[in-house]
């Protein structure tokens, strides 16, 4: 393969974007390449700054070939900035490039450069090209529990768009949604072979903060005994606003891009804007706009607000002034789904490629949320007074383009907010403070020129006064001491006390935390016990969750939104009432969930429930309520002819497998060939095999193509649902059908992905909540199987990585993980047997399994297999299986590391135990408390480091030493890895092994190994 070299950097841009790259996007290249990446971008809005996403992937592919020691590149590229549509804004861009990738990959001749690219960058995974694209994509804008998991390979190069809370609280230990087994790989993987983008960095200085408190703290001479030999995260801040100069270190525009005549034609676009004090602002601005209509007839009209509720308020009355125009709302809490469908429809108006002059009259009301960062361009910008950084950013999407066209802008601010007595909620001092420096530079017609290189006129190079500035960009982080990360860095359990996160991603006052919200029609059909249930046969996705920030979604558990107060902002680093707190909000009965409000609080399939009081809602928390409910437009904003159940969609986006619910009240229009497929499954001696599915699915696919479509109901069109029946019908996918409680219908899903299109959103993930995800499988595993799979698959990857630990130590953990599976119960439920029917399957040509292939789906099914199989509740093979090693470690059974033979060596034995005892999560630092009292004994036949030893562990000892005692040496290990490789390089170490395990578990279910 031709090496990808500095010189392949302008073919690489033109065949990905269709056009050539500006002069300092060839500089920060060639610095890149070089591992030079500066500190700070000082560059303005509107020069293309989300192309470091593509800079930072082609240096990667630069440096492919490097040895490991030697590569200064980054694996994985975060981009972080804390405004949500920014976040779906660079997830598109990326997207787009890693498509193309792989495009690339089958068409050499069509892309040359983009093929040699992605070669270089399957060099550096080692996953399998049928596993994996050249490039992963994913976005975090809200943790959901086992649903889009960023986290399968250390290997694998990725792009990752995120919100500060979403990547920060990972970093943290304490990642919002994310179970608190999966913590230590989310950690580990932000913190080493990383390059962290912190864009907008003049509204995270707190966060900034707390990154580089983290790096000094990553520096194995000062904070740990030995190095693993990774490199910590480069973080590199981005801002077009700073409010001082940022130094000789900051990487600026330069005169050879003023020659580009696009770049040039950005930086000089006049942005005149008016300033008005108005008593009224929704209805001025309605009045405005309407003016605006009669001046200019087509015209692209931006109106951007600080308050949500004056957002909702100004797009009624703009919808009702204007029925024929497209008005659209944009905010922060919306359903992935709807903001997909909200930006196709924008790009067209408003998008990059839109045309120099409107062909239309259109309305676009947002609030803060998108004020930077946003790839949109209005001709008319109307908007509320706020932070002199915010209104700056804000006239980022007026003329984005420098069109050739005369854009206007007005800036308004109610009467109210001059007073000084009463300082703003959202932008406090700072919102007088810049209308009156405003008024200072208004000197000409009252207007004040929002170009860039007008504004830097303003400025003469001094930067923005700092008592203009938003309190984000003022604010200090709290302090991260070594005594908060032994706190933090415990996730199993965690402790009872322990540092704020919040305070050290946003400061004192910490923003404010988000959670999922979602909602199912199916729920409306059963009664709350039921719920749980319901939901674990399709668990909820983040492409049907709104992110919702907490303080709004406890006021309307509570009814506390019916007082009719509403001064929420729409900003991340700004939060409601209790924001960053536990504080209950006021309502009317204290922290009680409404009866009509109630919903299921779903923390995975393992930990879910009723949700009664808003006291049990933690950050990232995902709740599902039923339609019935309602709430969506109180929360939120869900489009006009959008459903509020879009479970089925949503999956397919997630986990690229067809799923149908079938149950009676979801299909309550008259459709008679459904209802006879429900009369014969409601029939006590139907047996309905998998052949009768299929035939039924079919004849429903055939007479939607018919004419029964007008009997559909509101979450599926026309063309989705026969589409999902055929799939579901195909052999070659293998159907799974699970009964609803009531056994009056189905959620009908497939054993297999679909093909033909790349799966951006990742494998489920094990986070150690889901039994199924690390017994289950399309096909039995057998223990010896799966453990060379894994075996092979560390071995490819301590390979590529530059560790200072030697192969040997994660071969053996690989090994001797899954020992503990050797237990006659775990055997009998894997078997799907009781206790006493394992010994009759001994002679089984099988032998002993480490996945099965049919497990129960429910909670409540999972609960009676563990019981038929005498399983005790918690108990964890893994915590077996290091007993189960340190048996034969302590017979000195295993010899020596010597020169030409496998062994191990004085100071590795601790490391192998505590890498198979953490493997799934458990065991930092304690392991879960297991009342076993009828332990059986253990004996297994296994291969360690290529000699096959007998292991055998008695009922007497598993009894008389469990591992949750406090002597049992799990905690000591815990801490003694701590100290010797430091908190996250701990963490690392054992991410190398858990997802090994991951990814053979998913190539066995794939069918990529045997």
């Amino acid at each position: 393969m031709t090496q990808v070299g500095i010189g392949d950097f302008d073919a690489f841009f033109r065949e990905a974007h269709n056009c050539d790259p500006y002069p300092w996007q060839r500089r920060l290249a060639a610095a890149a390449v070089a591992g030079d990446w500066p500190p700070v971008l000082d560059l303005p809005t509107g020069s293309g700054k989300t192309a470091v996403i593509d800079i930072a992937v082609f240096a990667l592919a630069c440096q492919a070939a490097l040895e490991p020691t030697v590569r200064t590149a980054a694996r994985r590229v975060f981009f972080c900035v804390n405004r949500r549509v920014i976040v779906d804004a660079a997830y598109e861009r990326a997207l787009r490039l890693a498509g193309r990738l792989l495009e690339a990959e089958a068409s050499p001749t069509r892309w040359p450069t983009l093929h040699k690219v992605a070669a270089a960058l399957r060099q550096l995974s080692t996953l399998r090209p049928e596993s994996a694209p050249p490039l992963d994509v994913l976005e975090l804008r809200g943790g959901l529990y086992r649903d889009n998991r960023w986290a399968r390979s250390v290997t694998q190069p990725m792009v990752v768009c995120t919100t500060i809370d979403q990547f920060g609280s990972r970093l943290l230990f304490r990642g919002y949604g994310v179970s608190a087994h999966a913590a230590p790989i989310h950690a580990s993987l932000a913190a080493y072979d990383s390059l962290v983008f912190l864009d907008e960095a003049h509204i995270s200085e707190p966060f900034r903060q707390t990154l580089c408190a983290v790096r000094d703290y990553l520096d194995p001479q000062r904070w740990a005994e030995e190095a693993i030999g990774v490199s910590p995260f480069r973080l590199v801040a981005m801002t077009a606003t700073p409010p001082k100069a940022a130094g000789q270190a900051a990487f600026r525009l330069d005169h050879t891009d003023r020659c580009t005549p696009r770049l040039d034609a950005v930086l000089r676009a006049d942005k005149p804007a008016q300033l008005r004090v108005v008593p009224n602002l929704p209805q001025t601005l309605v009045e405005e706009a309407r003016a605006e209509a009669r001046r200019l007839g087509k015209a692209a009209v931006g109106i951007i607000v600080n308050r949500v509720a004056t957002a909702r308020a100004v797009h009624q009355l703009l919808r009702k002034a204007f029925p024929e125009a497209p008005v659209e709302l944009v905010m922060g809490a919306m359903r992935p789904v709807d903001r997909d469908a909200q930006q196709r429809r924008l790009m067209l108006l408003i998008g990059p490629d839109r045309p120099d002059q409107s062909a239309q009259l259109s309305f676009v009301v947002a609030t803060q949320c998108l004020e930077v960062g946003a790839d949109y361009d209005f001709d008319v910008l109307l908007t509320e007074c706020a932070s002199l950084d915010a209104l700056r950013q804000r006239f980022g999407r007026l003329n984005r383009r420098g069109r050739p066209i005369a854009a206007s802008a007005v800036v308004f601010i109610e009467e109210k907010a001059l007073n000084p007595k009463k300082p703003d909620p959202v932008y406090g001092d700072a919102l007088p403070k810049t209308w009156a420096w405003l008024n200072t530079q208004a000197r000409l017609f009252n207007q004040v020129n929002f170009g860039i290189d007008a504004f830097d006129a303003y400025l003469n190079g001094q930067g923005l006064p700092v008592e203009c500035l938003a309190p984000a960009a003022r604010r200090e982080a709290a302090m991260l001491l070594p005594a908060h990360l032994d706190l933090l860095c415990q996730t199993s359990p965690r402790p009872a006390l322990e540092p704020n996160v919040g305070h050290l991603l946003h400061g004192p006052q910490p923003g404010e935390p988000d959670v999922q919200v979602c909602w199912r029609a199916d729920l409306d059909a059963f009664p709350p016990d039921d719920w749980s249930e319901v939901v674990s046969l399709l668990p909820p996705t983040a492409a049907e969750c709104m992110n919702v920030p907490m303080s709004v979604v406890r006021r309307w558990l509570t009814g506390a939104d019916e007082t009719g107060k509403d001064d929420a902002a729409d900003l991340l680093e700004l939060g409601g009432e209790t924001a960053g707190t536990d504080a209950k909000p006021e309502a009317p009965d204290g922290s009680a969930v409404k009866p009509e409000r109630r919903g299921l609080l779903w923390r995975g399939l393992a930990d879910n429930r009723l949700l009664t009081a808003v006291s049990d809602l933690r950050p990232g928390d995902t709740l599902v309520f039923p339609v019935a409910a309602g709430g969506w437009e109180v929360v939120g904003h869900l489009p006009a002819d959008a459903s509020p159940d879009v479970a089925e969609a949503a999956s397919v986006k997630a986990r690229n497998r067809p799923v149908v619910r079938l149950h009676p009240h979801l299909f309550d229009r008259e459709w008679p060939a459904l209802h006879e497929l429900f009369a014969r499954l409601a029939e006590p001696e139907t047996v309905f095999g998998v052949e009768d599915w299929r035939e039924a699915l079919r004849t429903l696919a055939d007479d939607l193509q018919t004419g029964a479509k007008d009997k559909l109901p509101q979450h599926w069109t026309a063309d989705t649902l026969p589409t999902a029946l055929r799939h579901l019908a195909d052999p070659k996918l293998g159907l799974l059908r699970t009964p609803y409680p009531d056994g009056r219908g189905y959620v009908l899903t497939t054993r297999k992905r679909l093909a033909g299109r790349a799966d951006w959103s990742l494998p489920l993930m094990d986070e150690g909540e889901d039994e199924r995800s690390w017994i289950a499988s399309a096909e039995p595993v057998t223990l010896t199987a799966h453990s060379r799979h894994v075996r092979e698959e560390i071995q490819r990857t301590v390979r590529v990585l530059p560790l200072n630990i030697r192969e040997e130590v994660f071969l053996a953990a690989a090994e001797a993980h899954d020992w503990g599976k050797a237990d006659e119960r775990f055997q009998a439920l894997l078997q799907r047997a009781d206790r006493t029917e394992t010994w009759l399957l001994g002679a089984s040509p099988l032998g002993l399994l480490a996945k099965s292939d049919g497990l129960p789906l429910t909670p409540l099914e999972r609960r009676q297999a563990h019981e038929r199989a005498g399983l005790p509740a918690g108990f964890r093979h893994e915590m077996l299986s290091v007993q189960m090693l340190e048996t034969l470690l302590g017979s000195a059974g295993v010899p020596p590391a010597r020169p030409g033979s496998a062994g191990v060596l004085p100071a590795e034995p601790d490391l192998i135990l505590y890498l198979i005892g953490t493997h799934h999560g458990r065991g930092r630092p304690l392991a879960p408390v297991v009342a076993d009292l009828e332990a059986p004994e253990v004996k297994l036949t296994a291969e360690l480091l290529g000699q096959s030893y007998t292991v055998a562990v008695s009922h007497a000892w598993r009894e008389k030493a469990p591992p949750h005692r406090l002597d049992s040496g799990i905690g000591a290990r815990f801490w003694q890895m701590q100290r010797r490789f430091g908190w996250w390089g701990a963490a690392y170490l054992e991410t190398i092994l858990r997802l090994a395990d991951h990814q053979a578990s998913a190539d066995e279910e794939a069918g990529l190994v045997s």
